[in-house]
């Protein structure tokens, strides 16, 4: 065994800078919180290679003077607290005196500050944990730090590091945190000598959230909120009941005193209030939580901030009084706007006004939730199982006369092969024969899952991801040449790309308009952040005014997060959006039709994710339920 040893200076440097600085985002937040804390009222951030190469963060704050320079990269060195007990009152985003060391100790890097007082700036040099230089130089009042090469000495942690792209993605996400914040300072952030952001000072957070979100945004379904307790105060906005099933923003902030937060107990507050409300309204899916963007403040000595490295959680003194606020808060104001938005609804199905029909979501809100006839009067669940004409009969007549003619034999050697428990490369589109309705009598259960008897068991087919298998590989064949099937949009539609969809991929876009009318898109040009859209692919049959398109791209940087091929990457991106969905009521003649195509595929068993689209349970595994075999 080994004998223990004392590691050398350098290495405890870099192993404690790998708790506080994961990626280039750990850098920037490090800097900008910084800035932040010193006053500053425009911060600029630019970056080279996702930050790999270079992160230069420049601020007007109140800089420091020569002494204070240095001894910023000693560890452990900071101006925000003195003691222990300093800690439950702390007001500023960094208190640990860890940031510029651990930067220092792991790139080379270059500072440059100056206070208001000083004639001349000081410059610091370090390169992985050593000093370089220290000299004197004119500069404005404030700070300017430059790191290059992150993680250059250190291979083992540098491979760890996503794509430019991805990393990137990480730091504009942090830029947008920190704008909508802090209205008030100016943030300004620049990719590869390109300005990607450029948010301008303003005195209304309400201004800001236009500015990130667009102008559009508050002319959404949105929903103020405004609570108080104590010390304690809750403001922000949140979503509301209309369907949202192709215009989900990705937007789910929580800050708490000026710190962006993943907290879970205000996020299980969020959700527990938003429950009733979506499981009657079924505007969201359920188990969804909508968008929101909350603000709290807390009195810091209510709150640990010192229990997460990048300081993303907290611990409430009072944690059951920050659920109850949240709680209360946004319950509040969901039965205020549902009783403002389906006042009329109500009168109208009791009978109070009879001049207006009522509008198909009102009918959907106030007719699903009309008691199911039931299996059994004691059996409550089975209330939940019921669905009509499942079983055709003799007093069904219109059912009856679909009752297929049955063939065992025929079934047996045609429909085998489709459902054995091993994928086979001949599956194709033969399988199936021109007359499977002879033998096939598929059936929906709850609106998503196609069932299928076949003579050993039951096969089981989720029609959203066979049909998004079914569009994808379509689109891939596509883009090798085989001929698109285009639908015409009358009138050309501008779409405003919103700010929350990366640079990165509209560039993408910009440089694939090739592929994407290979594929099916007619696209002009960008101009600045709008694109004009003349022909869509067919599969789209619900463009929602080209707000699918926006769902796409935003799909689509989610999924070249996991690989970095874009032909790949958007096809799924299409087809999950173009594929049927979930409580989708299919005909016979669809699901057949479904059936067919799916396996005409060259992977019929999973979708473009690789998640199995179905399932086969054999008789024997029902007979073991029904204790009529051991």
């Amino acid at each position: 065994m080994p004998n223990i040893h004392i590691l050398a200076e350098d290495v405890r440097n870099k192993i404690a800078a790998g708790e506080v600085i994961e990626r280039p985002a750990s850098v920037v937040k490090e800097l900008v919180e910084n800035a932040i804390d010193a006053g500053a009222d425009n911060i600029i951030v630019a970056i080279e290679n996702g930050g790999k190469d270079l992160i230069r963060v420049i601020d007007n704050g109140c800089g420091m003077n020569a002494d204070d320079a240095m001894l910023a990269f000693e560890r452990h060195s900071t101006s925000k607290i003195k003691r222990v007990e300093d800690i439950i009152h702390i007001s500023s985003l960094g208190f640990r005196g860890e940031a510029l060391p651990s930067i220092a100790s792991v790139s080379k890097l270059h500072l440059v500050t100056r206070t208001a007082e000083e004639e001349m700036a000081t410059i610091v040099e370090y390169a992985n944990g050593k000093l370089i230089n220290v000299t004197k130089t004119a500069a404005n009042t404030g700070t300017a730090v430059t790191v290059r090469g992150l993680f250059k000495d250190l291979p083992a942690r540098r491979k760890f590091l996503k794509t430019a792209q991805v990393e990137a993605r990480h730091i504009l996400k942090y830029i947008h945190y920190q704008a909508l914040v802090y209205p008030q300072i100016s943030f300004r952030l620049v990719i590869d000598d390109k300005e990607k952001l450029n948010y301008i000072a303003c005195a209304e957070r309400k201004q800001r959230i236009e500015e990130v979100f667009g102008g559009g945004f508050f002319e959404d379904d949105i929903i103020p909120i405004e609570g108080k307790y104590s010390d304690y105060s809750i403001s922000g906005y949140i979503f509301g009941l209309e369907d949202r099933s192709d215009k989900l923003i990705d937007a789910q902030y929580t800050f708490i005193n000026g710190r962006y937060i993943f907290d879970k107990t205000v996020r299980h507050s969020i959700k527990s209030a938003y429950e009733p409300f979506i499981l009657k309204t079924r505007a969201w899916q359920k188990g969804t939580t909508p968008p929101y963007i909350l603000f709290l403040e807390i009195p810091p000595e209510q709150i640990d901030v010192n229990v997460h490295p990048a300081k993303l959680e907290v611990r409430f003194r009072e944690n059951n009084l920050v659920h109850s606020l949240v709680y209360e808060t946004l319950s509040q104001a969901l039965r205020e706007y549902e009783e403002r938005k389906f006042a009329s609804a109500r009168r109208k199905f009791q009978g109070a006004d009879q001049g207006e029909k009522a509008t198909s979501l009102e009918r959907e809100i106030f007719v699903k939730n009309i008691e199911m006839p039931r299996f059994s009067t004691y059996k409550k669940e089975f209330g939940e199982l019921y669905q009509d004409d499942i079983f055709p009969s003799a007093q069904n007549p219109s059912a009856a006369k679909d009752i297929p003619t049955f063939n065992p034999a025929q079934e047996e050697n045609e429909l085998q092969e489709i459902f054995s428990d091993q994928p086979n490369d001949k599956l194709k589109y033969d399988i199936l024969l021109k007359n499977e309705e002879d033998y096939i009598n598929p059936w929906q259960f709850h609106n998503t899952y196609i069932f299928i008897q076949v003579e050993d068991g039951l096969v089981i087919i989720d029609q959203h991801a066979a049909h998004e298998r079914i569009i994808y590989e379509k689109l891939i064949q596509r883009s090798e040449g085989a001929p698109a099937v285009r639908q015409k949009i009358i009138i050309p539609l501008v779409i405003d790309i919103p700010p929350y969809i990366s640079s990165e991929i509209k560039d993408l876009v910009e440089k694939n308009l090739e592929l994407l009318e290979k594929i099916g898109f007619k696209l002009k040009q960008f101009s600045g952040n709008s694109i004009v859209i003349e022909e869509i692919p067919a599969e789209l049959t619900d463009f929602a005014g080209g707000q699918v398109f926006i769902e796409i791209l935003k799909q689509l940087e989610q999924e070249m997060e996991i690989t970095a091929d874009f032909r790949e990457c958007l096809a799924k991106s299409i087809a999950c959006k173009a594929a049927i969905k979930a409580n989708h009521k299919l005909t016979r003649k669809e699901m057949l039709n479904l059936i067919n195509q799916l396996f005409a595929c060259q992977t019929p068993y999973f979708c473009p994710h690789g998640r199995p689209l179905m399932l086969k349970i054999p008789v024997i595994d029902f007979e073991k339920k029904f204790k009529r075999t051991l």
